[in-house]
C-alpha cells in the first residue's frame, strides 16, 4: 500500500489509476485521428499534441478521481463503474469545454471531444472488465484484521462471508 496525504491507497488502485492515464492519452490521440480522417486533414506529429493530450488525460482522470471512480464500490461491482465512469468522463468533458472559452491560447479540439470521450469510455471499460477477468474482485477489496472477539466480532465474520460485502 502506498500512503498519500494520510489515506493508504492499495497498489491495485495505482497501477489501474496509472493505467487509466495511458488509456486517456490513447483515447484522446483517437480522437484526434479519428476526426482528422474524417474532414480529410493530415494528422500530423503527436508531439505537437502533447500537451492537449496531457490536458484532457489530466482533466478527465480528475474528474474520475471527484467522481469517486477508484472507491471501494466501484471497483468491485462493474455495473456500478460504468455507471460512475460515464458520469465522470461527462464531467470531464464538461470541464475541458469551458477550459477552452477560459484559456485563450488553449487550442483544446472541440469537434474530438466526442469522439475521445467514446473512445475514452469503451477502453476503460474493457480495462476493467480485463482487470476483473484476471484478478477478480479480490485485489480491490479492502482486508482488515480483528482483533478480540465478541458480538462485533462475529458480526464482522458474518458480514464477510456474504457476497458483494
Amino acid at each position: 500500500m502506498i500512503r498519500l496525504f494520510k489515506h493508504y491507497i492499495p497498489n491495485a488502485v495505482v497501477v489501474l489509476a496509472a493505467m487509466d492515464f495511458v488509456g486517456l492519452v490513447f483515447a484522446g490521440e483517437g480522437g484526434w485521428v479519428l476526426r482528422a480522417h474524417q474532414i480529410h486533414m493530415h494528422v500530423g506529429a503527436i508531439s505537437a499534441r502533447i500537451p492537449q493530450l496531457l490536458t484532457y488525460a489530466l482533466s478527465l482522470q480528475t474528474a474520475m478521481i471527484a467522481m469517486g471512480v477508484y472507491g471501494t464500490d466501484a471497483l468491485t461491482s462493474l455495473r456500478f463503474s460504468m455507471a460512475r465512469l460515464l458520469a465522470a468522463i461527462s464531467l470531464g468533458i464538461i470541464v475541458l469545454s469551458v477550459l477552452v472559452f477560459v484559456v485563450p491560447g488553449m487550442a483544446w479540439w472541440r469537434s474530438n471531444l466526442f469522439y475521445a470521450m467514446v473512445l475514452s469510455y469503451a477502453l476503460l471499460m474493457l480495462l476493467r472488465m480485463m482487470l476483473a477477468r484476471f484478478l477478480g474482485g479480490e485485489a480491490f477489496k479492502r482486508r482488515i484484521l480483528v482483533l478480540g472477539a465478541g458480538m462485533r466480532a462475529q458480526r464482522l465474520q458474518e458480514l464477510a462471508r456474504q457476497p458483494g460485502a
